[in-house]
């Protein structure tokens, strides 16, 4: 973009400033032209005159929106005359050659040239020969380059004809009607910077600070261990190996297979190994630079393809069967079979996770924590110390956003930080950058679907045989529960007469997956989509068709799921017509054809999909909560309950219901946060029922 701007750079150093095109700052791949002593002091992109008529257009291709690398990335800027012709172009590519550059060639050909769509035809070949892509994990060369042209095509066709003048820039606010709900309890401190994180304290304390020494491979065998070097440096403290875990050196949530240090052996990129404390993080750093660790490769497995070829699983699988689904399969008058796959996603909640330990009297210790689930966290870490669960408390004051991914994966961090104050007897904050974040931390699961589907010509689903596998990584945590609630929700909405469902968790060497927003819902749900629109393709039905049909009606088996759950107050085949009827569907959709049709470069499209939402948690014994509520003296009370917030309002929601139980307003209710010493025993706050559990506890207490 800033090519295409004309952007010049400015550089500085204690001999001065200078001043040069952005095309000359960048020489080549990660190379720049500061000189020893320079930083880059600022960008300045040239005004465009008040009186040029120009068009200016980035466009990305990536993956994702927000957030991703470029597949191939273009900003385009032409300049018009007073006739309509082009006198000035500027085209610049990313993601095509080893750094951002420029299609000189294309930009003095379009010189002089009408302002029409047709006109991006002219430098075509031009644009083809100017760059020479490469394949990688985002895009073929063959694809980066028809992006290379059709972004550019792209642009004459929506900005032909249609320049303007410079804007004036005036900025017009739409003001809403006052919102006069309550607002969010910690909103305002959100905004002023008052509400205090796990890491806020840890940064305002003297405390100590630690760096982790991670694996580089992601499955070797550990051959030596080294850290005498390490433990000399300056600054250093202690540099903490499996050794020095007092008791079990595991944190696994529900299987004891996710070593905390690893000694033997490593299942996966960036797995740690040793934990360096000292008193400040860049000497913590350089001294995890002089552990030595020797490693003898071993073959990794990555996807859940590569596992089923070595049956590598955490899990036997698990199934769901109703009716004859192979006499079904065989007597469907249509049929095919089929696979599915899809990729997992990073939490990227803002806060990334932190947690500081203080050791204190009779060996006790205190962790404050970013967890969804502090009582998990005190029983891992009364494991690793050897204590009993009344000698550890864990606090959460607040997160910055959870999804999921701080119910169980807090608890390395924790455990870290309790470990480390325990043997050097003094505060010990640990923090993970984004990238080591990122790294250590488990992801959504990928999964992937095998299918055999009958039906008939009408649409009607009459036999589906689906084998889900889930990436659960390198070890077990909550992958089986996570895969079983895929496979609960296989059928989403829909009836399917005869269906064997299975799910089973492959064990591969990356990061272990965990629980993310839908807790392997919308995996399951996705399956059946994709095999509904398939179905709506073989027919030749409306895709919103074929999931009408197939909606659970009536009464009996048609309105029971395959766990045999009988739908009560079923009002899908209701709420669908009504829908379709108050959202104009057929009208728009006629539109679209329409508009799609007069189109060649942008597309768009409507559908309608029904979404089952499982709440609470399928261990049924997790669905309890508790509280404690104080009164004092002048009317005040204070609340505890088992919850957590992480933005999502619960603090909010707990304080309304105390107050209208006890008759306040509530600027007199406080609550308090989550601690183990004052609601012991509680469950997550995941599955979308932390309002439900504990605020009926806190409206019992």
């Amino acid at each position: 973009m800033l090519l295409a701007l004309e952007a010049e750079i400015v550089v500085a150093s204690a001999k001065g400033e200078r001043r040069m095109p952005l095309d000359d700052f960048f020489f080549a791949y990660r190379q720049t032209a500061l000189e020893p002593g320079e930083i880059l002091k600022s960008i300045i992109v040239p005004r465009s005159a008040p009186e040029t008529r120009s068009v200016r257009k980035f466009y990305k291709v990536s993956k994702r929106r927000e957030m991703d690398i470029s597949t191939v990335a273009g900003c385009f800027a032409v300049s018009l005359g007073e006739s309509g012709t082009i006198v000035r172009a500027r085209l610049a590519y990313g993601g095509v050659a080893a750094m951002p550059a420029r299609a000189r060639k294309a930009e003095a050909a379009l010189i002089g040239k009408a302002w029409e769509p047709e006109t991006a035809e002219v430098v075509v070949a031009l644009l083809e020969s100017e760059f020479t892509p490469i394949s990688d994990v985002r895009g073929s060369a063959s694809y980066r380059q028809r992006l290379i042209t059709s972004l550019l095509r792209k642009f004459f066709t929506e900005g032909a004809g249609r320049a303007e003048a410079r804007p004036s820039g005036k900025i017009a606010r739409a003001l809403l009607e006052k919102d006069e709900s309550p607002p969010h309890e910690s909103g305002h401190k959100h905004v002023t910077g008052e509400a205090i994180y796990v890491d806020d304290v840890g940064q305002a304390e003297k405390m100590l600070e630690v760096w982790p020494v991670c694996s580089p491979h992601a499955h070797a065998r550990i051959l030596r261990r080294e850290a005498e070097g390490a433990r000399a440096m300056p600054g250093i403290v202690a540099v903490l190996l499996a050794e020095d875990v007092p008791g079990l050196n595991d944190i696994g949530a529900v299987r004891h297979d996710e070593i905390l240090l690893a000694d033997k052996e490593v299942f996966y990129h960036a797995q740690i190994i040793a934990l360096v404390v000292g008193e400040t993080q860049e000497a913590c750093r350089a001294a995890g630079a002089q552990v030595v660790i020797e490693y003898e490769m071993l073959p990794p497995i990555f996807t859940i393809e590569e596992a089923i070829e070595a049956g590598s699983f955490h899990s036997d699988p698990n199934y769901i069967r109703r009716g004859d689904v192979a006499a079904a399969l065989t007597n469907a008058p249509l049929n095919f079979a089929g696979e599915f796959s899809f990729g997992g996603q990073d939490h990227f909640y803002l806060e990334t996770n932190a947690a500081w330990a203080e050791r204190g009297e009779d060996g006790s210790i205190f962790i404050s924590s970013s967890t969804q689930h502090p009582s998990e966290v005190q029983h891992i870490v009364a494991h690793v110390l050897a204590l009993p669960m009344h000698s550890v408390v864990v606090e959460c004051p607040r997160m910055g956003g959870g999804f999921g991914g701080r119910e169980t994966q807090a608890a390395t961090l924790a455990a870290l930080s309790a470990l480390a104050a325990t043997r050097t007897g003094r505060k010990v904050r640990v923090r993970f950058d984004r990238d080591q974040d990122m790294m250590i931390t488990g992801k959504r699961h990928p999964f992937l679907g095998k299918f055999e589907i009958g039906f008939d010509d009408d649409g009607l689903l009459l036999a589906a045989k689906v084998a889900l596998y889930s990436n659960g990584g390198w070890s077990l945590d909550l992958s089986r529960a996570v895969t079983d609630r895929a496979v609960l929700h296989l059928d989403n909405a829909y009836f399917i007469p005869h269906l064997e469902f299975s799910g089973q968790v492959a064990k591969t060497n990356l990061a272990s997956n965990t629980a993310f927003r839908g807790f392997g819902g919308p995996q399951g749900m996705l399956v059946i989509e994709e095999i509904m629109d398939r179905i709506a393709r073989a027919t030749g039905l409306a895709p919103e068709v074929v999931r009408q049909r197939n909606l659970y009606r009536g009464q009996g088996e048609a309105n029971t799921t395959p766990y045999g759950q009988e739908i009560e107050d079923n009002r899908l085949q209701r709420i669908w017509q009504e829908l379709a009827e108050s959202s104009q569907f057929a009208a728009r959709r006629n539109e679209l054809r329409d508009w799609n049709a007069s189109q060649p470069n942008k597309k768009r499209g409507l559908a309608m999909t029904p979404v089952k939402f499982g709440i609470s948690f399928t261990t049924t014994h997790l669905n309890q909560a508790g509280a404690l509520v104080l009164l004092y003296q002048d009317g005040t009370a204070q609340v505890n309950h088992g919850s957590t917030e992480m933005g999502q309002g619960v603090y909010s929601n707990i304080a309304l219901i105390a107050a209208r139980e006890l008759g306040l307003t509530t600027d007199r209710v406080r609550v308090m946060a989550t601690r183990t010493d004052k609601v012991p025993n509680t469950s997550a706050t995941a599955a979308s029922c932390g309002t439900d559990l504990n605020g009926a506890a806190v409206k019992n207490a």
